[in-house]
């Protein structure tokens, strides 16, 4: 479902498409002159200035410095995501979907200019709120290599690259390497919970952490080869490999029922490895066409397991495989006044994932999808227009189940320049997709002495349809918008609980009838001295309403915030802080905790150091705070974060170049598989 990064599991972390053709908008839409933000049918192109380069070291801090009023954007923990939670954020650099060690080994100079889509259009993936493609020139001779280090002064954290990239006329080398861990010690958590028996009596029980810790460490490597002619073609392979490894993390917890307390404990560890390799041409055929292919194949393998002993002894491990293989094809003719794309996409996957001790199940899940899509793009005199659709026929394979759909996205936008500077935007969407694949699969997890996870092969596809409106306002130094949404979510996967009848509670979902979802926002940015003082604020009003089959559940709240950063010579100062956000989806009412950060660097040369302060004069501050709403079960959870609150964090980063030399050139697609079907 549209919402579903919005969990409770995502708050407790610190935290294919064609590519626009920029050789057909170039002299109609870029004047580098006269403004840096230029609007667009679906979205807006910014040229970041000189002195906004020079003040960064790596794809974060550059995009940390733009015109991107609606996401937040945290440099130390290297992540980019929408305030309102309206989806997630691809990053790409040059059509290719861009890693975070890609970001960080990017070098700001290179940036021609960036496309910041944030009306996706059919080639994108599902539950893609925003696409930012970073649009680079390519060197054509001699070597960089650099490396960014950021470490936490105040706590066990640490995010650390290191790269080098050689190039020699056509041909290109590159090799990164990424290093970051976790070692948080004692996160306050209580749950205060109220079961409603069978009998109609009450068991009303509070779950409070004593002591804890979680650990993570994970390595990824990538190594890249590419020969490229910008005027004629572009082959590139890349073999990646991520390792995460979960030594040990743990907690104590005390839980108390009627005056009397009893001491439990949970116990995890896991591992898991996932290589793959990347092939990637285009070709172009002609002046004004291109054929592109990508191909990408990757196993992922995670070991893992998994202990609790409240209301007895729980254990359990999984052995988990997943293989997948995805093709992708498309072809683009770029004509006068219009655009003209068609492509399709075909992945292949197989996952079997064991599980032993207390849960003995065996699932293997075949999936196979098949999507067409066709575009059209261009403009006449002021309107300018974007109009597509795709087909997607899905398949899934889980023992005796199966399922065969077919799934429709249509989509259409229409922009009018009002008049200089004002723009208006209206778009419309019908998107149809499934569930992931954990929640489609028969395992039942418990998750504590009354409760159990159950996932649901029964799940069908949900049909969500979107209508936006945006009016914009663009001056060189003053950039408004004003936008709004109304999002309808028609037979939804929604929570769902059940009570058994020796009172035993099943959290599982199911397709209900609708969640609807409206808004409105205003943004502002606005630079106060040209290059040197900016300050951007937003504010929005939501409202949430969810239709169960036995419940309803409506919120109406408010989401602000805004930043301020000053670029003075060498140094750059930066404050950022907003509210928070509050949502409800399904039985589930969230509140995220604020955000508020202060960032101080200084550059000298190849050489940059920056000190950042999370949660200033926050010890403890409150990261998660959310409520189960059902009938059966009425729950309240509190995260707070000691190992956040007050942090201070210490960056280095470093790079020499030598003979590098520039010239465009783009690439137009990727792949990627992350899902390994785990509950």
């Amino acid at each position: 479902m549209y919402c579903k990064g919005w969990m409770l599991a995502a708050a407790m972390l610190p935290l294919g498409l064609w590519a626009q053709d920029d050789k057909a908008v170039q002299l109609e839409e870029v004047n580098v002159k006269a403004a840096r933000v230029t609007q667009k049918a679906d979205g807006r192109l910014l040229v970041p200035t000189e002195a906004q380069k020079a003040a960064s070291t790596n794809g974060y801090s550059l995009l940390a410095k733009l015109d991107l009023a609606t996401l937040r954007i945290d440099e130390v923990m290297h992540t980019v995501t929408t305030l309102g939670n309206q989806g997630a954020v691809q990053l790409r650099i040059d059509g290719t979907l861009a890693s975070k060690a890609d970001l960080l080994t990017l070098d700001p100079q290179r940036v021609r200019h960036i496309n910041v889509i944030d009306n996706p259009g059919v080639r994108y993936g599902e539950g893609i709120a925003y696409v930012i493609d970073i649009k680079t020139a390519r060197a054509d001779k001699g070597y960089t290599t650099g490396l960014d280090l950021t470490d936490a002064l105040t706590t066990r954290r640490g995010d650390n690259a290191v790269y080098a990239r050689m190039n020699r006329g056509k041909a290109e080398v590159g090799l990164a390497y990424d290093f970051n861990y976790t070692d948080f010690r004692n996160n306050d958590f209580r749950e205060e919970a109220d079961y409603l028996l069978t009998d109609g009596t009450h068991d009303v029980l509070t779950r409070e952490v004593l002591q804890s810790r979680r650990r993570n460490y994970s390595h990824t490597v990538d190594l890249k080869c590419n020969l490229a002619d910008s005027a004629s073609y572009v082959f590139q392979a890349t073999l990646s490999a991520a390792f995460d490894h979960n030594p040990g993390s743990w907690y104590d917890m005390l839980v108390s029922e009627r005056g009397t307390g009893t001491l439990t404990s949970s116990r995890n560890r896991d591992r898991s490895s996932a290589p793959s390799l990347d092939l990637y041409f285009s070709h172009e055929l002609g002046s004004h066409q291109t054929l592109t292919a990508n191909t990408v194949a990757t196993a992922i393998a995670t070991r893992s397991h998994s202990y609790a002993d409240e209301g007895g002894a729980y254990a359990y491990d999984v052995d988990g495989n997943t293989w997948s293989l995805m093709t992708e094809a498309i072809y683009e003719n770029r004509l006068k006044r219009l655009n003209l794309s068609t492509g399709l996409r075909h992945s292949l996957k197989y996952t079997r994932n064991s599980y032993e001790g207390d849960v003995l199940s065996v699932n293997r899940m075949h999936n196979a999808s098949l999507y067409l899509f066709g575009e059209a793009k261009g403009h006449w005199g002021p309107l300018g227009f974007v109009a597509g659709t795709g087909v997607s026929r899905e398949r899934y394979r889980q023992g005796s189940y199966r399922y065969h759909y077919w799934l429709w996205r249509p989509k259409a936008t229409l922009t009018w320049t009002i008049a200089e500077p004002w723009s208006l935007r209206y778009s419309f969407e019908v998107s149809q997709y499934i569930s992931r694949i954990a929640m489609i699969s028969d395992t039942r997890i418990r998750q504590n002495s009354r409760e159990w996870t159950v996932g649901n092969p029964d799940l069908e596809p949900n049909r969500v349809t979107t209508h936006r409106l945006r009016l914009a306002y663009t001056r060189p130094r003053l950039t408004l918008g004003a936008d709004a949404e109304c999002r309808l979510n028609h037979n939804p996967n929604m929570a769902s609980y059940s009570r058994s009848a020796d009172n035993q509670f099943y959290y599982t979902q199911k397709n209900q009838p609708a969640i609807n979802m409206y808004y409105a926002m205003g943004t502002m940015r606005y630079d106060v001295i040209d290059q040197k003082l900016t300050v951007s604020a937003y504010a929005g009003i939501y409202r949430f309403c969810n239709r169960g089959d036995d419940y309803r559940h409506d919120l109406t709240t408010y989401n602000y915030g805004g930043s301020a950063q000053a670029m003075l010579g060498r140094w750059t100062l930066t404050a950022y802080a907003d509210n928070g956000w509050e949502f409800v989806e399904g039985e589930m009412h969230g509140n995220q905790g604020m955000a508020t950060y202060l960032t101080c660097s200084y550059r000298m040369g190849n050489l940059e150091l920056k000190l950042h302060w999370q949660h200033p004069l926050q010890d403890n501050p409150e990261i998660d705070r959310s409520e189960v709403l059902n009938r059966y079960v009425r729950k309240t959870m509190v995260i707070r974060s000691n190992n956040l609150g007050n942090m201070v964090t210490i960056g280095l980063a470093w790079k020499i170049d030598r003979g590098r030399k520039y010239r465009d050139i783009e690439k137009k697609m990727q792949n990627k598989d992350t899902q390994t079907g785990i509950l």
